[in-house]
């Protein structure tokens, strides 16, 4: 590969800490957070949750419940993340959660959202403590949050998208722009 191309291909560092409007936005709609699986001290100091698992604690070995905000460690092990997610979602122990991810439509671990409704965020999110852009796009996945109050809170940070049942021309489902 392109040496040049590298940085939007992968994360250099895991921690990209969120900033406090997407935090703002996330609580509008979830009403309020329950847990962070993800934190550490830093983030801990701007996420409001109820409770917060680091990384000694091992999130991913750990239960979740309730409202669930994740800002996973980026690199390799994001897929174990939104697996764990996913699974506690679907399990009925997570009941709403919001994801802030790189967009990497392409990959396994992305297509376990593949239901979920998703902000692809325009342009580059400037994440806390970041003095530019991130090299790489974001997108937020809302699991059991009305779509409504979704779209609300995020919609004017880009597109919200989810997959629609027989949507255009086409046979099956298809990703369509809610709103």
């Amino acid at each position: 590969m392109d040496s040049r191309l590298a940085p939007l291909m992968t994360s250099t560092k895991g921690e990209w800490y969120t900033p406090p409007e997407i935090i703002e936005r996330a609580i509008r709609v979830l009403g309020a957070i329950d847990l962070d699986p993800a934190s550490d001290r830093l983030a801990a100091a701007s996420i409001p949750a109820a409770r917060y698992y680091t990384q000694e604690q091992d999130g991913l070995a750990l239960p979740w419940a309730g409202r669930v905000w994740l800002n996973p460690p980026y690199g390799r092990v994001i897929g174990l993340w939104v697996a764990k997610l996913v699974a506690e979602y679907e399990a009925g122990r997570v009941t709403a959660a919001i994801a802030l991810l790189p967009a990497r439509p392409d990959t396994r671990w992305w297509q376990r959202l593949a239901g979920c409704p998703i902000c692809f965020v325009r342009g580059r999110l400037r994440f806390s403590g970041q003095g530019t852009g991130a090299p790489f796009p974001s997108a937020l996945a809302a699991l059991g949050c009305e779509l409504g109050a979704f779209a609300s809170a995020f919609g004017d940070l880009g597109g919200i998208w989810r997959l629609v049942a027989g949507a255009g021309q086409g046979k099956g489902r298809q990703l369509a722009l809610w709103g």
